[in-house]
């Protein structure tokens, strides 16, 4: 019997093993797998992509925000934020490792490059706790965050740049030190975010995007309609660049080549060279409400993700122009997606209908729906890829 048939048949027997709740082991290397946090069930998804298939579904705390794997040490952290807590969950036997209570409202997380540190902020206690998960336990807290959002580590792991959502500047933390130690500012003085509308009604930096090598950082203000370049090695800031209204989160290209940005207000999307002098290449059309971007078939197409009108925009990224749209049903409520390693598959989490949607980025088209993964699936995540979380 073929390695293939055999992975096939473990597929099938450990869907049906998670599918009645008896946990199995999974299969290292783990970078053919798909993790999805369902909010509504309390649960964590496991998409096997050699088959497309459900194989295992594994309970955590409630509302889980995000999934993060250390595949060195082969566990999976899931952010409980309404729990205050982080579950860690052993990928050999599916069976939880740990329950930490953390502090209010742990939503977006980052493993270090060794492995063995997991950044967890702490959005609505303007913390960020570090994790020590060979011993399972929370080892620091840092203070003096404003809503800390997504987090980078540096190539070497001893620094970790914080997005502040309530913030127009980018916090770095030493981590040896368990202490922030810098503030970038992204405009050109550093300042809270504005409150225009109410106490929520502002979007500070949500991220720092970092070029594959690990050498550059982008972070977009989406208040100041502006991002910054960043030497994640120097913490010097090269550039500042004007984008459209109200950017989100940057996404890299898996060659490097360029950063793509949302930008909400305007419903346009940013396409930015990552060489210098770091120019705006291109602008193109948008959408509503867009939650993140993928990219997929030797980086020559991007799917840009629109939680507002309940499809993907595709956009050629040789012609730098619109060149099509993908439907996933009305209702069905797109979050954010995975492109797995290879640039061949897109998954996008569905928290309208429940399932995953699979893309063959090469069509450019629906080749699969997966359903019964759980209630609310709200994002995807892959060991080697490039993950992307709203």
């Amino acid at each position: 019997m073929s390695f293939h048939n055999i992975r096939a048949m473990l597929a099938g027997a450990a869907m049906l093993a998670g599918l009645s709740g008896i946990a199995q082991a999974l299969e290292a290397p783990y970078d053919h797998y798909v993790f999805v946090p369902n909010r509504d069930s309390a649960n964590v998804a496991i998409i096997d992509t050699d088959t497309d298939r459900l194989v295992a579904r594994v309970k955590v705390g409630n509302v889980p925000h995000q999934v993060a794997v250390s595949d060195t040490l082969g566990k999976l952290v899931a952010s409980n934020t309404a729990d205050n807590t982080i579950t860690i969950i052993s990928l050999k036997t599916l069976k939880p490792e740990a329950t930490i209570k953390l502090g209010n409202e742990p939503e977006h997380m980052e493993i270090s490059p060794g492995g063995a540190i997991a950044a967890v902020g702490n959005i609505g206690g303007g913390t960020v706790s570090l994790i020590d998960l060979k011993a399972n336990r929370e080892h620091k807290r840092i203070t003096g965050l404003h809503e800390p959002h997504n987090m980078t580590f540096s190539p070497d792991g001893k620094l970790l740049y914080v997005g502040n959502l309530g913030a127009n500047f980018v916090s770095v933390i030493d981590v040896a030190k368990g202490k922030v130690i810098d503030e970038i500012p992204v405009g050109d003085e550093q300042q809270l975010a504005a409150l225009p509308g109410g106490e929520d009604d502002h979007q500070g930096v949500i991220n720092v995007t970092r070029t594959v090598d690990g050498r550059l950082g982008f972070a977009a203000y989406g208040d100041g309609d502006t991002m910054a370049v960043i030497d994640l090695r120097t913490r010097r800031k090269l550039k500042t660049l004007k984008l459209g209204d109200l950017p989100w989160r940057a996404y890299t290209t898996a060659d490097s080549r360029y950063m793509i940005v949302p930008n909400n207000g305007d419903q346009t999307v940013s396409i930015v060279s990552t060489t210098s002098p770091f120019r705006e290449v291109a602008r193109l059309r948008g959408a509503p409400d867009m939650t993140g971007v993928n990219t997929g078939w030797f980086e020559s197409v991007a799917f840009v993700i629109s939680r507002g009108e309940d499809k993907l925009v595709v956009l050629d990224l040789q012609e730098m122009r619109n060149t099509g749209e993908i439907s996933l049903g009305k209702g069905c409520t797109p979050e954010t997606g995975v492109t797995n390693p290879e640039g061949t598959k897109l998954y996008v989490a569905l928290s309208g209908c429940n399932q995953v949607a699979v893309i063959d980025t090469r069509a450019r088209k629906i080749v699969k729906r997966i359903s019964g993964v759980g209630e609310e699936p709200w994002g995807a995540h892959m060991v080697g890829a490039l993950n992307y979380c709203h």
